[in-house]
């Protein structure tokens, strides 16, 4: 759209300028005498004032009128209405609240929020990889390690604790899943999301390092009964 500086006379003979947005001097010169119809204005001169003009809300509204007519003479099984579905309610909302929003912009959104959860998951995997190795080390020097019956005692007990705290750390947080499960692309759902996975991941180490451990401790018996005997 352009601005265009139309100069006019009266039946009078004053002369007065008006500025008229439109696509094209002529359509300018349209508006100007459909507006002031009957009033005896003469235009004397037109001028291009300013270009890239934003169009008025009323002209935005009447050229989406246009279009929508236009797509819909081709029918609703043309290829144009199937790719504009959705795309017109947008545009009215658009200049009603002055919004800029389209399709393009929130798949790309979206596409970018998919990209991010990615990578979040690939570190996430990274450290749990981290996490399961730095688990089995440790497993592995429990095992050279001669323990008393205290110590695996002491052990059981951790372990269980540990284990009942992740859990009931796994319920507050699915909890939280069900209070946020409305936004399911919200801060709070995911943050909930990864903490029930941590705790019940968690709980699951612990509950894993209590089978072991319990093992170890029926093994200790067993062969202290036997050399008992």
């Amino acid at each position: 759209m352009n601005d265009y500086r139309i100069t006019y006379t009266t039946e009078a003979g004053d002369s007065f300028d008006s500025i008229i947005t439109e696509r094209t001097e002529a359509a300018a010169r349209k508006f100007f005498t459909s507006m002031n119809k009957g009033l005896g204005f003469t235009v004397t001169n037109i001028e291009l004032h300013h270009e890239n003009t934003c169009a008025t809300k009323q002209q935005e509204r009447d050229t989406l009128a246009a279009i929508r007519k236009m797509v819909e003479e081709l029918g609703p099984q043309s290829y144009l209405a199937t790719a504009f579905q959705g795309c017109f309610e947008d545009a009215e909302q658009n200049i009603e609240n002055d919004f800029g929003d389209s399709m393009k912009g929130r798949a790309e959104s979206l596409e970018s929020q998919v990209k991010e959860l990615q990578e979040k998951l690939r570190q996430e995997i990274a450290e749990r990889q981290r996490a399961r190795d730095e688990a089995q080390e440790f497993i592995k020097k429990l095992e050279a390690m001669v323990l008393s019956p205290d110590d695996l005692e002491d052990l059981r007990q951790l372990a269980s604790d540990r284990a009942t705290e992740a859990d009931e750390l796994a319920g507050k947080a699915a909890a939280e899943i069900v209070k946020y499960a409305d936004d399911p692309t919200g801060k709070e759902f995911q943050n909930a999301v990864k903490q029930h996975r941590d705790h019940s991941r968690t709980a699951e180490y612990c509950r894993n390092l209590l089978g072991r451990v319990a093992a170890v401790q029926a093994a200790a018996h067993a062969q202290g009964r036997k050399e008992a005997i």
